[in-house]
């Protein structure tokens, strides 16, 4: 009888972090307290996708579609990962085609573009996206102004497979009211010039896919260790972990859209999947300040080649 119930008991735990949690795509609200935040930008607002996988129009992807047609915000970005067949191409150009954002949608790529002996058709990728109005950022900056304000607003290739090129993008000095730097992993923070950024903006880690109450992720993916597999990285933490000394940049983690595994475990258990609606306000641990601006107008520097 008690091996039943124990039969019974991890069929229903299989059948949840299997079968259900995967699909239950949300799109949340949170704050995003950054450190010493120019009040140009309280309340930002940054719609974030990540991790995305698809392969096909599916039941995920339909959902992926209702949830962000209504979605309005003032940047979107998404953070690698997007597509894992050639059927997923005009799925992808079709989801980020109906979100609107009025300072523009950014991407960068992830480890899985760099899989050419899968899937060797990143350039349809990029053509998509150009079409779907997306600026892709592969180791480029472009400065970003509304009203008097400004964004130095960077993106690298994949960190994760040691493409990202911080000494091309990272700002040296002061040179916007915000410094927003997208990639695909947090192991961009390996880079002692992440610390020139305000705000950094990642997927890869899946936020673990399973985490346990009080414990948190599981496994991060990263060389940083588990720790990396956190939602929000905040620039305490960051010092510490990486013996560093303050400021150092609060680092956002998508939970990702998709969850990956072996065909007959893609467990998602405590880390559903989501699309973030993040609002930038102030943190409570430093004071605001409003630092130097770069002149107005927009710039871009030239990109690495990217493979």
């Amino acid at each position: 009888m008690n091996s039943r119930w124990t039969l019974a008991a991890v069929a229903a735990v299989w059948a949840w972090t299997n079968l259900v949690e995967p699909f239950h795509l949300r799109l949340r609200r949170r704050p995003l307290p950054v450190l010493s935040l120019s009040p140009r930008w309280d309340g930002l607002t940054l719609l974030h996708l990540s991790d995305l996988h698809i392969r096909k129009k599916g039941l995920l992807e339909r959902k992926l579609l209702k949830l962000l047609e209504p979605a309005r915000a003032d940047m979107v970005v998404l953070t690698g990962d997007l597509v894992d067949s050639p059927q997923g191409i005009s799925v992808l150009e079709e989801a980020v085609s109906v979100v609107q954002a009025p300072l523009g949608v950014y991407a960068v790529w992830g480890n899985a573009e760099h899989k050419s002996a899968r899937f060797p058709q990143r350039e349809r990728i990029e053509l998509a996206l150009r079409r779907a109005g997306v600026r892709l950022l592969c180791n480029e900056t472009i400065l970003l102004t509304r009203e008097g304000a400004s964004i130095w607003l960077a993106g690298v290739d994949d960190p994760h497979s040691g493409r990202a090129d911080l000494e091309k993008v990272a700002p040296n000095g002061r040179r916007a009211d915000l410094h927003l730097l997208l990639a695909h992993s947090p192991d961009v923070l390996l880079h002692p010039l992440s610390g020139q950024f305000d705000l950094i903006l990642c997927g890869h880690t899946h936020c673990g896919q399973v985490r346990l109450p009080g414990w948190g992720a599981l496994w991060s993916h990263t060389r940083l260790g588990r720790w990396a597999g956190d939602r929000i990285l905040r620039p305490e933490q960051i010092a510490q972990r990486l013996n560093r000394p303050l400021p150092q940049p609060t680092v956002a983690v998508s939970p990702g859209v998709a969850t990956v595994g072996s065909p007959l475990f893609k467990a998602r258990l405590f880390c559903p999947p989501e699309v973030t609606l993040w609002t930038l306000q102030p943190s409570a641990s430093a004071p605001a300040h409003t630092p130097k601006r770069a002149s107005l107008g927009q710039d871009t520097s030239p990109a690495r080649q990217c493979g």
